[in-house]
């Protein structure tokens, strides 16, 4: 019995290790929401483990096309952003949040000229499963505060679901 718990312990800990890794980028896509209605987000990520239980982590994400209150022109919305990432390992799950701050970019489409442009700060939580020991599937929820258009200033809310690769 103690040779085997040692077993689960030593698992365990190893797979902890791989989640904290120096170096990792995955991708994101999913739903988006913005001024009443939604389309489908898409992003990447880089990040690096500073500490064993927190890390940095900077992407893109291209939130969508987002119509007009009065349903002339649409918004195509973006976000840089950069944040701090603490998160707890049970397992071969990692659990996260997020926080930080994006810039972002509307340019104008049918009918509406332009461009506009911010930055306010963002913060998310998500999940991650460790499917090996560099490869991370997950699920996780973003807000990103004050995108102002030309017809709302309003958060858009991202729900995802990501792949990421854990290097080194």
């Amino acid at each position: 019995m103690k040779k085997t718990l040692l077993a689960l312990a030593l698992v365990g800990a190893s797979t902890s290790a791989f989640a904290d890794a120096w170096l990792y980028g995955g991708v994101s896509a999913g739903r988006a929401e913005y001024n009443g209605n939604s389309d489908t987000p898409m992003g990447f990520h880089v990040g690096t483990g500073i500490l064993p239980i927190i890390g940095v982590e900077g992407g893109y994400w291209k939130h969508g096309n987002f119509d007009a209150s009065n349903g002339k022109g649409y918004a195509e919305l973006g976000s840089w952003y950069a944040a701090l990432k603490p998160s707890i390992d049970i397992g071969p799950v990692q659990i996260y949040a997020k926080g930080g701050l994006h810039y972002y970019n509307a340019d104008y489409k049918d009918g509406l000229s332009g461009s506009g442009s911010g930055t306010d700060f963002m913060y998310g939580v998500g999940a991650e499963y460790f499917v090996t020991d560099m490869l991370s599937v997950g699920a996780s929820w973003q807000r990103f505060n004050g995108v102002k258009t030309k017809f709302d200033d309003k958060d858009v809310d991202s729900f995802t679901i990501n792949a990421t690769l854990h290097i080194f």
